[in-house]
């Protein structure tokens, strides 16, 4: 089958994600109605009902719902999930089963479809999906326990209901696609990773599955399974062909060679052949690889001897199918496990003769095995693994227990409990083996996979022979926990902890799994102690930690294939990673995806690779293959690129020249000069402020800079000689040393050089010296008479290739820039060419930039700047006279004078004419004219329905002019100067009073008029205009939810009433104007607005310390409801536990305004 649409992936999710929020609400109800988080049981409680409720309880707490010691109450929110998931998953088990013919009728042993099934519900009188979900229960006993509490659960029939239509929704195609059960769990929990994201909090137990979900793409499966198992396989055969080997035309036929037929057969699509070297090749470092090329071209580069695997043959792999032992640690839904199966059958089945039921049945006992830190997702993979088998062979059949363990269960009650739940007469060793058990999964929920037994105290204490004697004590202990609840809970626990802790202590032949990605910077304590103290070569990240664990899992000679991310093939942090493992493991194969390899992922979020690593030393001839498709620009493309086209040639590598590298980074090929980028130039990191919502903006929200604001240097969009200049910073306040800003980059200021974007296509600009930003490196010659050379150079594709080579990573720390190779005196003659007549000089126009001249006729956007210049704005290179300008540049500013006369004084310029000024669109062309500019469109039109939309996109959604309208485009339009609505001093009110008295207040005058005149539409404009004058006195007023909040300032100092601070920045001040609503016209969300800016006041990133946040003076960031209900977020007074989380859609009343500040002068006369 296909995978599953794009369209219909979609529908799944929404589904799933419903399911989830019906299923936690009513699980919730019912849970409360059994009483289960209370003390004690309802009076109205039959023993039946008290049974379940001291089961639910039990289980509960096993799995981390919070006792209180005291009351005896009890958290529900774990119990209230699981409850949730057995239901929906059982359902949906049930629907998948039905859909591909394999849900039996236990009674007669026959499948059913689900229109039969409802038949017989209406026949029993039944619910028909209660029916199947029996039945799926019934197939999948080691899915669904039995005896599971959660299950005797009686979800509300208005919950049941809503879980059948959501379920019914979905049509057949979903259940009988390749990966629609894949994609399941990750759905689920889509809007949980989604809240963790957002909320900034430490990842630990309870965040760490949800965070962690990432479905792995099927070209990624394949190929690493291709490349290792495959070429195993293809080692063997050309090592009995050796006729094959030598004169196969190209890599398909050998792939041919390689399929195996049995059930359907199997094709190794992505498998790699490499020729060898031969006496009479050239003799070169590292070769490009092109099999399907024409033979004679570029002959003295490709080697001319037998074909091999790629990724070499696994000579340290067991001789057998049979014996190949794979494990997937971080196994997920199943999906490597599932394709592990379908190749491993055939492959089985081809090498034995055995038949497809023994050949399935021997690979689930002895070849697959998977750990996953979250129960409910072994249940899918387990599920996946049983579907797959039973629709290989076309019908159910027993199967053996699978080997798939939680391995991050949680242990739940203190060791003594445990430890009481063998009993007194129990032997000593499995008492010892149970109490080193307990310790080894204490932290279990946060560390999953990485727990090691074999690195514990004790040793080696889970072999066969202790694992089998620990289950048989544990079992007799559960059969003996009859009547008491958390006995049993805890026996069952301990048997699935030991099977875990069975499949942690083994070695296997391919370990093959996606590494989970999280940042030590966002784990929590448990999870980086852990990594630090076991793993901490690679503790920068949960995935180098798991790259180093699946190692371990590998005797010698056997093999790790990850999804790991491809930072950690070249960054500094993990060199002594590099270099161990360059010294320790055979590096097979290395293909390089780069960003968009995911399809569900969208931009270039995650740059992964696809790696093949095999546990012992190296030999000294040992080959790296190497594959590139990072420039391929889809999933898609990348995929079909891994199978062989030029676009994917094999490069193959000595590993030992690895080593010679700089820090040990894995190149693909060599670094092509000797002399570097930090031989002649310095390239320094800019000044992070921490919080740049509070401290950066855009240079046009402020009428000009003051001594608190500096120009402020950013990354350029795209190569350019003069961008990125849009920012400014308030440097007066981050430089006063209370504000915690690392203010680096001094060593540049001042000086000439070149500032590089770090991300994707690397763009670059030239520097002039003023502060920049962390995110915009700047790099400056060791002398300035380079600067041309490095700028012709950085400004290139070459500098980018040069750069990739070092650090493919998407955000490139300026540290890796110095190593970049350079020919000084080859870019020194392009520059001698390129700037005979001398090197650029500032100007741009771009009307966004701060070295804009100020010219309309001379702009990329005249139309805008002459309304700009209408408005009476000017640009810093106006205000500035000593600012670096271009000749011309500063010539076009000197003429910017002639338009003085054009500038409106009070900035308010209405679009009709209204106390007694000009139409907008007169005013406009009159300027217009003087600068011999003929506009191509009415101008009245534009200014009324595109000008403000023009106006925020050209300035990045912080519009500077802004567009006030009473929803009717025949009604009263107003363009507004922002600097003097926000002005100082009062300005700003009396701006606001004169728009909504004065100018608005003539055009009511003048409607009452034509009303009393009878004109037409009179009495709906004047009813607009009203309620335009309505809502600008709400702003006025300021009162919740039009009032301004900036989470910086503390209570007392929060303005009252419309008294903006113009230092607050656009998005701070705006959101009133966005808040109010229209009675009519008007956009959703765009409040008076014209045009709906892409602002929000969502949580901004970071943290506050607390030492500078007291509760009295910043309540909300004492356990402020963020995201709560405007009631919740409205005069928020504080809570007992400080966050520091920055919330900005928050509203304080003028009453607690003036209480604060009444508060705030008692303090103050009291010092």
């Amino acid at each position: 089958m296909a995978p599953l649409p794009v369209d219909l992936r979609n529908q799944l999710a929404r589904a799933i994600q419903e399911a989830r929020r019906e299923g936690e609400a009513g699980a919730r109800k019912a849970l409360q109605s059994l009483a289960v988080h209370l003390g004690k049981a309802h009076d109205s409680m039959d023993a039946a009902g008290r049974s379940l409720r001291g089961r639910l309880r039990a289980h509960g707490k096993q799995l981390g719902d919070v006792r209180d010691p005291v009351k005896d109450t009890q958290q529900i929110d774990r119990l209230a999930h699981e409850v949730a998931y057995e239901h929906w998953h059982r359902m949906l088990f049930a629907r998948f089963l039905a859909e591909n013919n394999l849900l039996i009728e236990p009674t007669h042993g026959v499948a059913i479809s689900m229109e039969e099934c409802e038949e017989l519900a209406r026949a029993q009188g039944g619910n028909p999906w209660a029916l199947a979900a029996s039945y799926a229960q019934t197939m999948l006993p080691r899915i669904f326990r039995v005896d599971d509490p959660v299950l005797e659960v009686q979800l509300p029939p208005e919950t049941y209901l809503a879980l059948e239509r959501t379920l019914q929704t979905l049509p057949s195609l979903v259940f009988t696609a390749d990966d629609s059960l894949g994609w399941t769990y990750q759905f689920w929990q889509a809007e949980r990773k989604d809240d963790v994201n957002r909320s900034g909090v430490k990842i630990g137990a309870d965040e760490l599955p949800a965070v962690t979900q990432l479905f792995t793409e099927h070209y990624m499966v394949l190929f690493l399974f291709h490349n290792t198992i495959g070429a195993w396989r293809a080692g063997r055969m050309l090592a009995a062909s050796p006729e094959l080997a030598r004169n196969a035309r190209d890599e398909e036929e050998l792939r041919r060679a390689v399929r195996l037929s049995a059930q359907g057969g199997y094709d190794f699509s992505y498998l790699r052949f490499v020729r060898e070297r031969v006496e009479g090749d050239t003799s070169v470092r590292s070769v490009r690889l092109q099999p399907d090329r024409d033979a004679d071209a570029d002959a003295d580069e490709t080697p001319s001897g037998p074909w091999r695997p790629a990724a070499g043959t696994f000579d340290g792999w067991p001789a057998h199918a049979a014996e190949l032992k794979v494990l997937d640690p971080c196994c997920g839904s199943g999906h490597f496990l599932v394709e592990g199966f379908e190749l491993l059958v055939r492959l089985r089945m081809e090498e034995e003769g055995l038949s497809v039921d023994e050949a399935i049945r021997g690979v689930l006992a002895e070849n697959l095995f998977g750990l996953e830190i979250d129960a409910r997702c072994t249940q899918i993979a387990a599920f996946n693994l049983a579907l797959a088998a039973w629709k290989l062979l076309g019908q159910p059949i027993d199967l053996p227990p699978l080997n798939i363990s939680c391995s991050g269960q949680s242990v739940g009650g203190t060791r003594d409990e445990w430890l009481g739940l063998l009993g007194e007469g129990t032997e000593s060793s499995p008492r010892f083996a149970f109490g080193q058990l307990y310790d080894l999964f204490s932290k279990a929920p946060s560390l999953g996979s990485l727990i090691d037994p074999r690195r514990f105290q004790g040793g080696g204490m889970l072999d066969r022979k202790g694992t089998d004697a620990l289950l048989a004590a544990l079992g007799a202990a559960v059969a003996s926990t009859e009547g008491a609840p958390e006995r049993n809970e805890m026996g069952v626990a301990a048997q699935g902890l030991a099977m875990a802790a069975e499949v942690l202590a083994g070695q296997y032949t391919l370990v093959i799994t996606n590494v989970p990605y999280l940042g030590s910077g966002n784990q929590g304590e448990d999870l980086k102690t852990h990594i630090e103290e076991h793993y901490a070569a690679g503790k920068s990240d949960l995935a180098t930690a798991f790259v180093i664990r699946c190692l371990s899992f590998c005797r010698k000679g056997s093999t790790a294939a990850l999804v790991t991310p491809q930072n950690w093939l070249f960054l500094t942090t993990y060199a002594t990673l590099r270099e161990r493992s360059l010294r320790t493991d055979q590096w097979n194969l290395v293909a390089r995806l780069g960003p968009r390899a995911f399809e569900t992922i969208s931009g270039e979020r995650v740059n992964v690779a696809l790696l093949a690593l095999t546990a012992g030393v190296p030999p000294e001839s040992a080959k790296m293959a190497d594959i590139d498709v990072a420039a391929q620009r889809r999933a898609a493309d990348k995929a079909a690129a891994l199978t062989g086209p030029a676009a994917s040639a094999v490069r193959v590598v000595l590993q030992s020249d690895q080593l010679t590298n700089q820090d040990a980074a894995i190149l693909s090929e060599p670094i092509g000069s000797d002399r570097t980028l930090g031989h002649f130039s310095d390239c320094y990191q800019g000044l992070s402020s921490t919080d740049a919502p509070r401290f950066a903006r855009s240079f046009w929200e402020l009428d000009s800079l003051r001594n608190r604001w500096r120009l402020f240097q950013g990354p350029p969009a795209k190569t350019s000689d003069f961008a990125g200049r849009e920012a400014i910073i308030d440097w007066l306040t981050l430089s006063s040393g209370t504000i915690g800003a690392a203010l680096r980059g001094r060593n540049a200021w001042g000086k000439l050089g070149i500032a590089i974007g770090q991300v994707s296509a690397l763009p670059a600009t030239l520097y002039s010296g003023e502060l920049f930003a962390d995110s915009s490196p700047v790099i400056v010659p060791r002398h300035e008479r380079d600067l041309g050379a490095l700028w012709l150079f950085v400004s290139s594709s070459s500098f980018r290739g040069e750069l990739r080579k070092v650090n493919s990573k998407l955000s490139v720390n300026n540290g890796y820039v110095s190593k970049v190779p350079f020919d000084i005196q080859r870019w020194r003659l392009g520059a001698e060419h390129a700037f005979a007549t001398g090197r650029p000089e500032p100007e741009s126009n771009d009307p966004s930039q701060w070295v804009f001249h100020g010219r309309p006729e001379h702009s990329d956007a005249p139309m805008q700047v002459a309304v700009i210049r209408l408005l009476g704005i000017r640009w810093p290179a106006e205000l500035d006279p000593s600012m670096r300008l271009s000749t011309r540049a500063r010539g076009l500013v000197e003429r910017c004078g002639e338009l003085a006369e054009f500038a409106d004084n009070d900035g308010i310029v209405c679009i009709p004419s209204v106390r007694g000024e000009k139409p907008a669109a007169d005013r406009l062309l009159a300027l217009l004219s003087a600068c011999a500019l003929k506009p191509d469109r009415d101008l009245d039109d534009w200014l009324r329905n595109d000008f403000f939309q023009e106006h925020c996109r050209l300035f990045h959604d912080v519009p500077f002019i802004w567009h006030i309208w009473d929803g009717r485009p025949d009604g009263f339009h107003a363009l507004v100067n922002y600097d003097k609505l926000a002005g100082p001093n009062g300005e700003g009110r009396r701006t606001m009073e004169a728009l909504t008295y004065s100018y608005l207040g003539d055009w009511i005058e003048r409607q009452k008029a034509d009303q009393r005149d009878g004109k037409d539409g009179a009495d709906g404009r004047l009813a607009a205009a009203l309620d335009l004058q309505a809502q600008l006195e709400r702003i006025l007023a300021g009162e919740p939810p039009y009032d301004i909040f900036v989470r910086w300032k503390p209570l007392h100092e929060q303005p009252v009433g419309w008294d903006p601070d113009i230092n607050d920045g656009v998005r701070i001040n705006i959101r009133p104007f966005m808040s109010v609503a229209l009675r009519k016209g008007g956009r959703a969300g765009s409040g008076i607005l014209r045009w709906k800016p892409n602002i929000t006041w969502r949580k901004d990133r970071g943290t506050e310390p607390k030492s500078i946040r007291p509760s009295e003076e910043f309540p909300w960031f004492w356990g402020c409801p963020g995201e709560g209900s405007l009631d919740e977020r409205t005069d928020f007074k504080g809570g007992p536990e400080f966050d520091g989380c920055r919330w900005n859609d928050l509203y304080y009343s003028t009453a607690e305004k003036l209480a604060a500040r009444v508060r705030a002068a008692r303090e103050v006369s009291r010092v």
